[in-house]
């Protein structure tokens, strides 16, 4: 009776968008911190009901390059850049998050915007 529920169909599945980004700040940051500052600020400029729609996830971190990824709904694209530009302070140093660009996979996304910082 233990049955696994079925799985959707890819054309059912929510489309999803991941975008680049890179933070210039007045030191270096660690994953954590970007992580924990990513998710307040969506949930500040969106609230908890944009935030949720918005299904943000965050994918990696590159602490050297000061780079990294989110995964957000295809339909919130432009609200989550909106919350990662509106970010403008961790942990009371001062930062700028910057959209490298947007992608439907990660490999483009690290072929077409994050080649350039050494990602693999």
């Amino acid at each position: 009776m233990n049955k696994k529920p079925k799985t959707l169909p890819p054309t059912l599945r929510d489309k999803q968008r991941y975008i680049a980004f890179q933070v210039i700040g007045e030191r270096t940051f660690k994953s954590g911190e970007i992580k924990k500052a990513i998710w307040e600020a969506s949930l500040r400029v969106l609230g908890e009901l944009g935030t949720a729609k918005a299904k943000i996830w965050f994918i990696r971190f590159d602490e050297k390059s000061q780079t990294g990824i989110v995964r957000c709904d295809r339909a919130y694209v432009e609200q989550v850049r909106f919350a990662l530009t509106m970010l403008t302070q961790i942990n009371g140093s001062k930062v700028i998050m910057r959209t490298l660009g947007v992608s439907g996979t990660i490999k483009r996304l690290k072929m077409k915007f994050l080649k350039e910082f050494d990602w693999k």
